[in-house]
């Protein structure tokens, strides 16, 4: 191929931002020359907090492109689409690349079929069989219209091979994709980032430093929009504060504060922050006893860093961090919640979940496309 390998990256949501920076190292440090990338932004996080943060604090260039818009318009997702149907007429990519399992992921990938571009996903193969979460269906219809399924476990090759997507050598296509476990993008990131996060200041400025915390995340569908069962999740962290002295320090998505209300008045020994960037979440999870959250990805940044996570969901689909891999599915019970949490205090600080890798995961995935885009 004349020329350095075109790349158009669609991001739009925090966890996407943050994989985006592995790759974005990768392609300016040892792939410079070889491969030219384009970010398209679509505007699904928008704000400050949940977006320019990101790209700002992991010194990662920002993107080159952005759709804009609003998170909540029903009507997004089709502009979405049209959104990156034009982008791929002015920059004439290669290869689209797009990560993880959000309306962002999908619109990318169902716009370069239409505009008969290949389809390259990171973080391919996961499932939680749960067909009620959006993201399942999204990175289902992602994966079967991908040429390259790049996954971060062999669990999640083992559910594609079970869809029929079996790795095939030469020219990847849909009909013939390569299937490649390369492990896990976040785990190159936390692994380089964590020295620049213990020089934050988030732990003084929170009054932690020394302190006995817990770091709670909630953002999903099912329990950030429920006034219930959310009041119900923060009563169980008040009453592990009242039972341990334990802290439960919770930045929190603006849906979840959406949904709580402004006159909300948190339970004593639980403390509600604004969302933080992405070094002073690495700072919190490294120096807190334990995480709760219901997020995919954080379930694995407390894994990376050796900590335990009480999930709260039914399933997961990061499997490899469940039993030896010390976290717990606790749902949205609160004494389920309790019960598990209680049981991180009896264990102590786990090995570093192994099962995703070596750290260079980015590089994996540039050499890939390279050798046979």
């Amino acid at each position: 191929m004349p020329g350095p390998l075109r790349i158009l990256t669609v991001v739009g949501a925090r966890p996407q931002f943050i994989k985006a920076a592995a790759l974005t190292r990768a392609i300016d440090g040892p792939f410079a020359g070889r491969i030219h990338q384009t970010v398209l932004h679509t505007g699904q996080h928008y704000d400050a907090d949940m977006s320019e943060v990101f790209f700002r604090e992991l010194g990662s260039r920002g993107p080159d492109l952005h759709l804009g818009g609003a998170e909540g318009d029903v009507s997004r997702f089709g502009r979405m689409m049209d959104g990156v149907e034009r982008t791929i007429a002015d920059v004439s990519p290669d290869v689209l690349l797009v990560y993880g399992d959000t309306r962002s992921t999908l619109a990318g990938a169902m716009a370069a079929s239409r505009m008969g571009v290949p389809v390259a996903h990171v973080e391919a193969g996961l499932r939680s069989f749960d067909n009620a979460m959006p993201e399942e269906e999204n990175r289902v219809l992602t994966d079967h219209a991908s040429s390259w399924l790049f996954c971060p476990t062999a669990t999640a090759v083992a559910h594609l091979v079970k869809e029929g997507l079996v790795d095939a050598p030469g020219i990847p296509s849909v009909r013939r994709p390569r299937v490649l476990n390369v492990g896990d993008v976040m785990l190159d990131n936390a692994l380089f980032f964590r020295k620049a996060a213990g020089s934050r200041r988030v732990l003084d400025d929170l009054g932690l430093r020394g302190a006995d915390f817990a770091v709670a995340t909630i953002h999903r569908a099912g329990t950030a929009d429920d006034p219930r069962i959310l009041g119900r999740i923060f009563e169980a962290f008040g009453a592990l504060y009242e039972r341990t002295r334990v802290r439960v320090i919770v930045p929190l998505h603006p849906r979840t504060r959406k949904t709580l209300g402004a006159a909300y008045v948190e339970p004593k020994g639980v403390l509600i922050i604004p969302p933080i960037g992405y070094l002073d979440m690495l700072a919190l999870v490294d120096a807190s006893r334990f995480v709760l959250t219901d997020s995919g990805g954080l379930q694995k940044e407390a894994g990376f860093l050796g900590k335990r996570a009480v999930i709260l969901r039914e399933n997961t689909e990061w499997v490899e961090l469940l039993g030896p891999g010390g976290s717990v599915l606790a749902g949205i019970d609160p004494d389920s919640i309790m019960t598990a949490a209680m049981g991180m205090f009896q264990q102590a600080d786990i090995a570093m979940a192994s099962a995703f890798g070596d750290g260079h995961a980015a590089e994996g995935i540039c050499q890939e496309l390279l050798r046979v885009a």
